[in-house]
């Protein structure tokens, strides 16, 4: 062979080496890819919702007038950089074909508060969506009940509106499983001491405050409440986020032991190290069945993520982005951002971009470029997820409150464009569980990636801080072409069933006893 040929020989082989190499791969995550897509967002602009300025504490997704589409509360506080405050009003967005308008009659949008969070379920079972707004210095908190046709009439001079303090958040929970919606309001925040409030809802005729028990009788700095049932016995049990409590440290979480009773669950078995969280997130991070846990904390401390080992309590994990990095983190909340069949996780933290982690499908979670969202220096109050277009992938709002008036108080939305797996939203209505489902905890099965695979959610009426999720359940599916089995189990302790469901749509289940 001549030394010519056989360099051309050579030059040929180097050729289809490296065409090989610039070639994609066609390997499971290439798959993967190709059917779920990646994190990308855009920002929404040139509406009311991202140009009205205030010093925003919380945003909550909510079908206020049950037309079937999403639409915004914002709870807006007042200027802290001035010694004596006015205080703001509140605002509701109505969706009306994917775009939020403003919505401007009635009390809701016209009463001024100092408000800081809002938490949305029907508390009287009459088929609406009312309200509870959580106001700080010292006034009196807001109760709305909703009327009907977008009115909403406001109850005073009975609990648990005719109680104050420097509320900062709250959360409607069935804590008795008796079909009504009981509240928890977090008290003292950020930079006071305060004692937290419970109702007992009395079957829709009013509410009792509970005087006893360390979860409402200790000094605290509570910034947030985050209910779940963690250890799977069918009542919901509560974390809450505390900066400082006065005589068992920070943030805890309060196992729910019946009849009105609440035991806090030693550290060694909720290791928070020296984390001062403010927000806490329930999540079944590995598709395990049971629920995970994620704090955001303040002051350069490292957020903390928590693996539900059962019996044996929550392991610290660690390992990856989402468990190392640390800053000013208020807001934390999940959602199986590119509908691939796990969750991923966005933390907003104050005077600095929010980070996206995707999950790797084992629990975890790393950063990820998502387009518009994380590239924006924010002041995040609170963060939460919903499907505003109705394409079957979670869009996210964002409330900034800011240390002064200006542009760094404009909200933001980010719609999500990066979703290609497919999907199922839920939407739960109890009959003799509490209307809106509260504390319902959905199962489903699905092949996705060729593997079975368990998706666990659980409906709440606060995630994070000062937010709220759409009521109605997302669920990513990846590749998968069929749900092959979704469970609901209720929180009267009925269980639906439901079999080889269609994926991309909305399935409604209604409880039957």
């Amino acid at each position: 062979m001549s030394t010519d040929r056989l360099l051309v020989i050579v030059l040929l082989l180097l050729c289809v080496l490296a065409l090989s190499c610039a070639l994609p791969h066609h390997d499971a995550s290439t798959e993967k890819a190709a059917t779920t897509g990646t994190p990308l967002f855009e920002l929404i602009s040139g509406t009311a919702v991202v140009e009205d300025a205030a010093s925003t504490g919380g945003v909550s997704w909510v079908d206020f007038d049950g037309d079937g589409d999403i639409d915004l509360m914002v709870t807006n506080g007042y200027d802290v950089s001035v010694e004596n405050p006015e205080p703001q009003k509140n605002r509701l967005y109505e969706n009306r074909g994917g775009q939020l308008e403003p919505w401007t009659s009635g009390p809701l949008v016209t009463d001024d508060g100092f408000s800081s969070g809002s938490t949305w379920a029907d508390f009287n079972n009459d088929g609406l969506s009312d309200v509870f707004i959580s106001n700080q210095r010292d006034q009196n908190n807001f109760l709305y009940q909703n009327m009907g046709d977008g009115a909403f009439a406001r109850i005073e001079d009975q609990p648990p509106a005719n109680d104050g303090g420097q509320s900062y958040a709250a959360s409607w929970v069935d804590v008795d499983n008796d079909g009504w919606l009981d509240l928890f309001v977090a008290n003292g925040g950020l930079s006071h001491q305060g004692k937290n409030f419970l109702y007992r809802n009395l079957a829709g005729q009013g509410f009792e405050r509970i005087e006893e028990g360390e979860i409402v009788t200790e000094e605290g700095t509570t910034c947030g409440v985050s209910w779940a049932d963690f250890d799977g016995d069918g009542d919901q049990d509560v974390f809450v986020s505390d900066m400082m409590r006065a005589n068992s440290g920070t943030g805890g979480l309060y196992r729910n032991d019946g009849d009105w009773t609440f035991s806090r669950l030693e550290a060694d078995l909720v290791p928070l190290g020296e984390s001062m969280p403010t927000a806490a997130a329930w999540g079944d991070i590995d598709n395990d069945g049971d629920l995970d846990l994620y704090l955001a904390a303040v002051y350069g401390m490292a957020n903390v993520l928590l693996r539900n080992n059962g019996a044996d309590g929550f392991a610290r994990v660690g390992g990856c982005d989402a468990a190392l990095d640390g800053g000013h983190s208020y807001g934390a909340n999940w959602a199986d951002i590119d509908n691939d069949g796990d969750l991923d996780l966005v933390v907003a933290n104050w005077g600095a971009a929010p980070v996206i982690y995707t999950n790797d499908g084992t629990g975890l979670l790393d950063r990820a470029d998502g387009g518009a969202l994380g590239s924006t220096i924010e002041y995040p109050a609170t963060i939460a997820w919903a499907d505003l277009d109705a394409d079957g992938s979670l869009d996210l709002a964002l409330g900034n409150w800011p240390n002064a008036p200006g542009a760094g108080e404009l909200n933001r939305i980010y719609r999500n464009r990066g979703s290609k797996g497919h999907w199922l939203m839920v939407k739960l209505e109890g009959t003799t569980s509490n209307r809106s489902a509260i504390g319902a905890r959905i199962i489903a099965w699905a092949t996705i990636d060729g593997k079975p695979t368990m998706i666990v959610r659980e409906v709440s009426a606060h995630t994070g801080w000062r937010s709220q999720n759409e009521l109605t359940q997302h669920l990513g599916l990846g590749d998968a072409g069929t749900v092959d089995k979704l469970v609901v189990n209720w929180p009267s302790g009925a269980i639906s069933r439901l079999e080889n469901l269609a994926v991309d749509r909305v399935v409604e289940v209604e409880e039957t006893p």
